[in-house]
């Protein structure tokens, strides 16, 4: 019996020997989760895309599902992070601390600015506007003004642009010349920038939500040239922090009230929530 109890002595310390043998492996391997020594974090970002807020149509939502949206975020416990701070996350690939995602809100529609900005401001939540210039009014009275907009930036949201007419631009028009092309390029990308930054008193437009969505790798460039620092697609991949900035994200459309929405919805929410 006693030569039993010197024998497991014996068999315990060799395991607990190899035990710790085996811990400065470990180190190494939880730092290369993170990819620059930094504890695991939460590396993939939403980016969320509204559009009207009326009920109708495609890409519209109800404002009640709206709100409901923001009161889901709230309750998960994710936070909701200006788009601006994901472009200097991914640049510098600083994964966040909890799950979050980034809002945004697309159109001229007079929802963005009577609907959507006021339920934003209940919850706290920051979002980018992306707007088209050639819908925007002198007048509040005839939908989205630029007083309106104006307002956005004294309350903390942000303008940036998306194009000057919303039309789709990503290829030339059929019997148009690489000049008139070209053209039509400088009105979309620079004149709609010019634009903007005159009537908001100087406001940086850094950003440039594709019309549509429709995009090209020429188009890209183009817009790049223009001295663009993001382009967003409607392509709904998240963002991914432990990757390269490459100047462009891809953004996830919420649309189709009464189902589509819902799980669109639910999918990003769980997507923000895997930490690596």
């Amino acid at each position: 019996m006693k030569l039993r109890r010197v024998s497991l002595s014996v068999l315990g310390f060799l395991l607990a020997s190899a035990v710790f043998s085996a811990l400065p492996r470990v180190a190494p391997l939880m730092e290369g989760l993170s990819g620059s020594g930094q504890s695991p974090g939460y590396s993939r970002v939403p980016i969320l895309c509204f559009h009207d807020l009326n009920g109708r149509g495609r890409y519209s939502i109800t404002s009640a599902t709206f709100r409901h949206f923001m009161k889901r975020l709230r309750d998960e416990n994710i936070a909701v992070i200006p788009l601006a701070e994901v472009v200097e996350r991914s640049q510098n690939k600083r994964l966040l601390e909890k799950p979050a995602v980034a809002i945004t809100v697309d159109d001229d529609y007079e929802g963005a600015v009577r609907i959507a900005a006021p339920i934003l401001r209940e919850f706290g939540y920051p979002a980018t506007f992306f707007v088209y210039t050639g819908g925007i009014h002198t007048d509040p009275a005839e939908g989205m003004s630029y007083d309106d907009l104006r307002r956005l930036l004294k309350e903390g949201f942000d303008v940036q642009n998306h194009s000057h007419t919303h039309t789709a631009f990503h290829v030339p028009r059929k019997g148009e010349s690489a000049a008139e092309y070209e053209q039509r390029l400088v009105v979309e990308i620079e004149d709609s920038r010019k634009i903007l930054e005159k009537n908001l008193m100087g406001h940086k437009i850094r950003f440039f939500a594709y019309p549509m969505g429709y995009h090209t790798p020429a188009l890209r460039e183009r817009v790049f040239k223009a001295g663009y620092e993001l382009v967003v697609t409607t392509d709904a991949r998240p963002v991914d922090l432990t990757r390269p900035f490459n100047g462009s994200f891809d953004r996830r459309t919420i649309e189709l009230d009464g189902g589509v929405a819902e799980l669109i919805f639910e999918q990003a929410i769980q997507i923000a929530k895997k930490a690596i």
